[in-house]
């Protein structure tokens, strides 16, 4: 039986091509930054421009769960926000205060619980939601290459128990929040602990299990690239391979704030590189650059201007 003809209605800013560039981009330069000094300068502001993008998806996911938006673009959203994570910090060094933990905290866990409840809503309901049920059967998600159909009960199953485990740790994390918010205990341990909930669900699952890894400087970096070439590469197929239509390519207002969110990173990473110490001299080689093009054009004009007058004088004599 082939699938409906009026299938998957375009949602351009949930799956257009803006969102997914500035998910490749983020995604991808998250996972490579590398976990010491001094780069950890550089992580904190890119974890939360990451964030943002997150955020700013949760919310137009939400938004859009009653009436608007499908299974498939259900299924990207969650599958981005994995991820991606979710932000609602603050970059700037400021005080450290009950106060302002108690603002970082509240909103941390409304953001998480926005998350659980999509998530859970979607996979409960996976043969009923979202705004074409009749198209639910026709979805597919990719896992390691494979098209597996979203509603066979086997892929539920196992999302619910990842999602079911994060849910857990999240309500530990969260109770041991609750705990040194309460005595007069210092908030550090527990601010450090708290920021780490907007890295999303692969990092809340992978702090439930044990590490598979010591050392954190090379295997660790290489479990976090691959895994965020995992989250292009199976979200790219995923799109792929299920019948879109055209206009999911229109170019909509949500994905250009998504771009120029992008370019906030970029503009960290810019000034992380010329800013810091890093024993590359970029700065040097840079004015250096400039100082042979500069001199190399006045040494050619000199000589030009050399060569004119030697002709002119030669000229003359011929005269």
């Amino acid at each position: 039986m082939p699938p409906p003809a009026e299938c998957l209605a375009p949602n351009p800013d949930v799956s257009g091509s803006g969102i997914r560039i500035a998910f490749y981009i983020n995604t991808l330069l998250i996972a490579a930054v590398p976990r010491v000094y001094p780069f950890t300068k550089l992580l904190e502001p890119l974890k939360t421009n990451n964030g943002l993008n997150g955020l700013a998806l949760l919310v137009t996911a939400v938004a859009q769960s009653g009436h608007e938006l499908s299974l498939y673009h259900a299924i990207i959203v969650i599958h981005m926000l994995t991820f991606l994570g979710i932000a609602t910090s603050t970059t700037g060094e400021y005080n450290t205060t009950k106060m302002r933990f108690r603002i970082i905290a509240f909103t941390s866990w409304c953001s998480m619980i926005a998350y659980f409840y999509l998530t859970m809503k979607v996979w409960i309901m996976v043969k009923s939601f979202g705004s074409q049920p009749e198209c639910n059967d026709w979805t597919v998600y990719v896992l390691f290459g494979v098209s597996v159909r979203a509603t066979v009960p086997w892929l539920r199953g196992v999302i619910l128990a990842l999602v079911g485990l994060a849910i857990i740790k999240f309500v530990v994390s969260t109770t041991r929040t609750v705990i040194s918010l309460c005595s007069d205990r210092r908030i550090n341990d527990s601010a450090s602990e708290e920021s780490d909930e907007k890295q999303g669900l692969f990092s809340t699952i992978s702090r439930c299990l044990p590490s598979l890894y010591t050392d954190r400087r090379s295997p660790g970096w290489i479990a976090r690239v691959l895994a965020s070439i995992y989250s292009v590469v199976m979200l790219e197929l995923t799109i792929r391979r299920n019948p879109s239509s055209d206009e999911e390519k229109v170019w909509s207002f949500g994905q250009i704030i998504a771009l120029l969110i992008t370019l906030m990173t970029v503009n960290e990473i810019i000034h992380f590189v010329f800013g810091e110490d890093l024993d590359l001299n970029l700065g040097q080689k840079f004015n250096a650059l400039l100082y042979r093009i500069r001199h190399g054009r006045a040494r050619r004009d000199s000589q030009s201007g050399r060569g004119s007058e030697l002709q002119d004088v030669e000229q003359g004599q011929r005269n």
